[in-house]
This record gives structure tokens, C-alpha cells and sequence, in this order.
């Protein structure tokens, strides 16, 4: 009997003790990727910076760190080469479909999870070019994002620099 109320005892305390995985779609971060992805969208890459940790890591298609500095040149490129550029955001229904939550782990922290269309049109091949993309922001406890990662295919980007480089004679 004794070991049959020590492993209730046990039961109970383990079942309250941790709250496990919890996934949001309409929390701070969430939102706040929401409004990310606007200044992305305008090219606000100020805004943009205001949102990332100074030691941020990002990784594209890459195990090799990128830091703030190269994020916001490779933006502004891809604004200088791409025009009409558009995500699916959640909460919009353009047909494109994807999502957006942010999960709290109890032993990995916060992490916010995109992943949807990206469309544009090259400035220099006239081409519309649509992406699938996945996109991972770790937080930390300043509410900054000190890791990011990306997911594409990066063909249809690179084709569209060479195009550019072509056009101004700098291959």
C-alpha cells in the first residue's frame, strides 16, 4: 500500500511539476514576427536590426554563422534586385497558404516558426520567382532574437544576382 501512495505521490508531483511545450499564435512574438516580416517587406532594415540581438546568429541554407551586419546587406540586395516582393502572413488570404506560431520549450527556450510563400519579381530577368521558405527565431531573455535560420531554395536568388552583375558589367 505504502508503494502504491509513494507512486501516486510521484504521479501528481511529476504531472504539476512542468508545463511542457506550449504553442501560441497570437502571442508577443508571434506578433511581433508579424510586424518583422512588414519591415522586411518595406525594406525597413533599421527596424528590422531593432528586433535582433547584436550577437545574432543566422544560418541560410548554411552551417556557417551569418551576423547582423551581413543579414541587413543581403536584405537590402535582395530589395535591390527584386521588385513586388510579398509573404504569405498569416492572418491574410491570398491563397498562398503557411503559418506562424511560437513554441516555449521548457529546456530549449522560445523559438517562433514561419513557414510559407515568398514571391517576387527580378528586376533584371523579369522573372516571378516563388519560394518556399522556413524560417526558425530563437529568443532571448531580452526578447531580442539572437538566432535565426533559413530554409530556401536559392537558385532563383542567385540567378537573379548574376543577372544583376551581368547588366552592370561586374561579373
Amino acid at each position: 500500500m505504502k508503494k502504491l501512495i509513494l507512486i501516486f505521490i510521484a504521479a501528481v508531483f511529476i504531472g504539476c511539476s512542468s508545463t511542457g511545450v506550449q504553442v501560441t499564435f497570437d502571442d508577443e512574438k508571434s506578433n511581433a514576427i508579424r510586424a518583422h516580416y512588414q519591415n522586411y517587406l518595406n525594406n525597413d532594415v533599421e527596424a528590422l536590426q531593432s528586433l535582433w540581438s547584436p550577437d545574432l546568429n543566422i544560418y541560410i541554407n548554411s552551417t556557417e554563422a551569418a551576423g547582423v551586419e551581413d543579414i541587413s546587406t543581403a536584405i537590402t540586395a535582395q530589395h535591390m534586385v527584386f521588385e513586388n516582393i510579398n509573404m504569405w502572413l498569416p492572418g491574410t488570404d491570398d491563397g498562398t497558404g503557411g503559418g506562424l506560431h511560437t513554441t516555449y520549450y521548457d529546456e530549449f527556450g522560445t523559438w517562433t516558426h514561419y513557414w510559407g510563400t515568398w514571391t517576387g519579381t527580378g528586376k533584371f530577368t523579369g522573372n516571378e520567382v516563388t519560394q518556399f521558405i522556413h524560417l526558425n527565431y530563437g529568443w532571448n531573455e531580452e526578447g531580442k532574437i539572437f538566432y535565426h535560420n533559413v530554409h530556401i531554395d536559392g537558385k532563383d536568388f542567385l540567378a537573379e544576382v548574376n543577372a544583376a552583375q551581368a547588366a552592370s558589367g561586374s561579373e
